[in-house]
């Protein structure tokens, strides 16, 4: 990918968002952006100290605000907060152990291009329990909406797939990018883009993981 990722960066204390904030600093790939620019960011990381339901609801107050792909660093991780979880949207995860400024660069820029890096067990599991009435569209308000919890309704319509559509869902739910979908399939990368932007409009998906998951609970792939 080319040019810098606009990054948001989000924890339940200032500490851990200094903390974040310092080890992103001075990447050339990363640029941070804060609530004034809240619009721009295409990647949110988020810090907590375990992944769970308080998780989950920041997860989805970003996604009402239009940052479509997220990546959530905890030092705690259990079953059912990372079901949570992956229904609220999230991205990527990574252990605080494991954040160093080499790798959330990594993480991060990973997300931004691929926007899915969970594997497709954990995106059954989660869309096997997730209730499809929380889960909302993106979309970009005159106001950061970051403190806004509240729960909205929206209802899934079904969508009947051409068998590329299912080719390539099947493709991503297995982990492969862009660029190795469109080897796989002989397309170029800007049909597979298409393909994707299309399928997440027709969805009401957020990203490529809630994509998936929403595919996945219907049995369409």
């Amino acid at each position: 990918m080319t040019g810098r990722t606009p990054v948001f960066v989000y924890a339940s204390d200032p500490l851990s968002t200094a903390g974040a904030k310092a080890q992103l600093m001075n990447q050339p790939p990363i640029e941070l952006v804060g609530l004034a620019d809240l619009d721009r960011a295409r990647v949110a990381l988020v810090v907590s100290e375990a992944v769970d339901e308080s998780a989950a609801k920041v997860v989805r107050a970003i996604h009402r605000d239009g940052i479509p792909r997220v990546v959530l660093v905890a030092a705690r991780f259990d079953e059912a907060g990372v079901v949570a979880a992956v229904g609220a949207g999230v991205t990527a995860f990574l252990r605080k152990s494991e954040a160093t400024s080499a790798r959330l660069v990594e993480v991060i820029r990973e997300a931004d291009e691929t926007g899915c890096q969970l594997p497709e067990g954990l995106l059954k599991r989660a869309s096997a329990t997730a209730d499809f009435g929380s889960w909302v569209p993106a979309s970009r308000p005159s106001a950061p909406r970051l403190r806004d919890t509240e729960e909205r309704g929206t209802t899934l319509t079904s969508v009947r797939l051409s068998a590329r559509e299912v080719e390539v869902l099947r493709l991503v739910a297995d982990g492969f990018d862009t660029t190795e979908i469109a080897e796989q399939l002989a397309y170029s990368e800007s049909t597979i883009k298409g393909v994707l932007a299309k399928l997440m409009t027709r969805l009401d998906a957020r990203n490529r993981c809630h994509a998936i998951a929403i595919v996945v609970r219907e049995g369409l792939i």
